[in-house]
């Protein structure tokens, strides 16, 4: 047999990092560290054949294997919606690390005074959260520092002889599926736990403040306290925030092992 020409391994080698692409495109359109909408679409693809070409040596086997015998264009299909529900699963775990922060940020934001609190955003005249802002850059920032982008694409390569390309039968693929659905079910839940046990500090100071509040109101009525306690449970909030800025980076970073570990079970990593 004669050496491959690049003529025959160019189309093999684009199948691969297409099919490759189609579970690295969820998790970079879905996860905020990679630029989310502040980057333009073609830089975004772009970011997902780069983070798919990383594992071709891992897929290239799988893919061999699901082109024999040669899928008709139904069995293509489900290939590609098998690997788009794979990265998309992850990118929602790995996503909801960050909703979760942004999730605390906001919900001080509301619970500080909401028309006070938000401002109008320059794209679009929507409304954003200054507080849910500053909450996923720090989380960003968290998940850079601790090499998320290189744990992640470690995790990508591996995740390709756990999870091959096409491999499984249907009722594997179905449960497959559910375990993917479960997976989501479990992460949204951990979502609010987490977003409410970043917040919990500010909440309870701003609840002792209410109370405060309501007992100089009760004491002297004719004192306008509602109108006072608007600016000043805005400023306490900020306060508290700012003092808490090191344990907040501190629970962040406590609590990324454990979205790893859902990260990799949608992998299929869990049992590795």
């Amino acid at each position: 047999m004669g050496p491959i020409s690049s003529a025959d391994m160019l189309p093999g080698l684009a199948l691969v990092l297409a099919l490759g692409a189609a579970r690295t495109i969820p998790i970079v359109w879905l996860v905020p560290a990679f630029g989310g909408r502040a980057l333009p679409i073609p830089v975004r693809l772009a970011m997902a054949l780069l983070l798919a070409a990383f594992s071709v040596p891992h897929s290239m086997s799988g893919v061999v294997a699901a082109l024999s015998p040669t899928p008709g264009l139904a069995a293509w299909l489900l290939i590609v919606a098998r690997e788009a529900l794979i990265g998309a699963a992850v990118g929602l775990v790995v996503s909801f690390f960050f909703r979760a922060a942004e999730a605390a940020g906001v919900l001080i934001d509301v619970l500080r005074g909401s028309n006070f609190a938000e401002v109008l955003a320059p794209d679009g005249g929507t409304r954003s959260s200054p507080l849910g802002a500053l909450y996923l850059l720090l989380a960003t920032v968290i998940f850079l520092e601790l090499g998320g982008l290189g744990r992640l694409a470690v995790a990508l390569e591996r995740s390709y002889e756990a999870l091959p390309v096409g491999a499984g039968p249907a009722g594997a693929s179905v449960a497959g599926v559910q375990a993917q659905l479960q997976l989501v079910l479990v992460a949204s839940a951990k979502l609010i736990e987490s977003a409410l046990g970043l917040a919990a500090p500010v909440i309870v100071a701003l609840l002792l403040a209410d109370v405060a509040m309501g007992v100089v109101g009760r004491v002297t009525p004719a004192l306008p306290v509602h109108f006072a306690a608007l600016p000043l449970k805005a400023v306490l909030g900020v306060g508290v925030v700012l003092l808490g800025l090191g344990a907040l980076d501190a629970a962040l970073v406590a609590g990324w092992p454990a979205w790893t570990a859902l990260a990799e079970r949608g992998l299929g990593l869990d049992s590795r």
